[in-house]
This record gives C-alpha cells, sequence and structure tokens, in this order.
C-alpha cells in the first residue's frame, strides 16, 4: 500500500509539473508576477511598511527573477523528496537509491525543458535544468539526512 501511495503521489506531482510548464510565457509570467506581488504584499503587512501600489509593484518586479528559480528549485526538491520515499519501497543500497531518486529527477527536469520548447512563449533552457538538478540534490541531501537521524535512533 506505501508503494502505491508513494507512487501516486509521484505522478501527481510529476503531473503539477508539467502543467506549470504547459503555461503559454504570458500565463506564466503572470503566474510568477502575481505569487511575487503577493509575498511583497505580505512583507509589507507583516512589518507595517505603508508601501504605495507603485513601490509595491516596483520591488515585485525586482524579486520576480528571484521567486521563478526557488519556485524551480522547491518544485524539484519536492519531487525528489517524493521519489525517494517511492524508491525507498524497494531494497536498493543507500547509494543507489539516492543516486537513481537525483538522476530520475534530473532526467525529468531534462524532459520538462525539452517539453518547454514547445509551448508558445517558452524556451528550453540549461541554467533551469541546472536550478532544478541544484533542487533534486537538496531534496536528496534532506532524505538523506532525515534517513542518517532515523537510522541512529533504529539501534
Amino acid at each position: 500500500m506505501k508503494k502505491r501511495i508513494a507512487g501516486i503521489m509521484v505522478i501527481i506531482w510529476m503531473v503539477v509539473i508539467f502543467f506549470f510548464s504547459s503555461q503559454p510565457g504570458a500565463e506564466s509570467t503572470k503566474t510568477s508576477d502575481s505569487a511575487s506581488y503577493q509575498i511583497i504584499e505580505w512583507q509589507n503587512y507583516l512589518f507595517h511598511q505603508k508601501k504605495s501600489e507603485v513601490e509595491l509593484m516596483a520591488q515585485a518586479e525586482t524579486i520576480g527573477l528571484v521567486v521563478r528559480k526557488v519556485a524551480h528549485m522547491s518544485e524539484y526538491a519536492l519531487l525528489a523528496l517524493l521519489l525517494a520515499f517511492y524508491l525507498s519501497c524497494y531494497s536498493f543500497t543507500t547509494k543507489n537509491w539516492l543516486l537513481l531518486t537525483w538522476g530520475v529527477t534530473v532526467f525529468y527536469a531534462i524532459s520538462d525543458e525539452i517539453h518547454q520548447l514547445f509551448v508558445p512563449g517558452r524556451a528550453g533552457k540549461i541554467t533551469d535544468v541546472c536550478i532544478d538538478s541544484v533542487g533534486a540534490a537538496i531534496g536528496v541531501l534532506l532524505i538523506f539526512i532525515l534517513w542518517k537521524k532515523r537510522k541512529k535512533y533504529d539501534v
């Protein structure tokens, strides 16, 4: 049952990534800009900064690239976590389990960037594959740390 649920979670997350990659460039930019604006709006509210609408928009535009790249890293870190959970259901050595998790996640990132070559207003970028790969590595590292911590207490 654990294997089936984990597999379904991996597939669902891959579909979510595919859905976002299928958005035309203008729609994707609008989504990213909206997220950036929300972050700045929350910051403005939390720190009682009382910025004008123009200031909020300018600051949101400034952080837009960072928000997009952090989103890339995060979505692939989560994919790596889900994939690691799924692959842990099989009897791999720890090294192979973690390498396979990272490799499959990076392969999906590459296929996703190739897919974007066929989406209007989008481009497949090697830099995005690199950013996604770092996100996958962060996910694998997090799983490894959690696994080590668990092994420490499983005496």
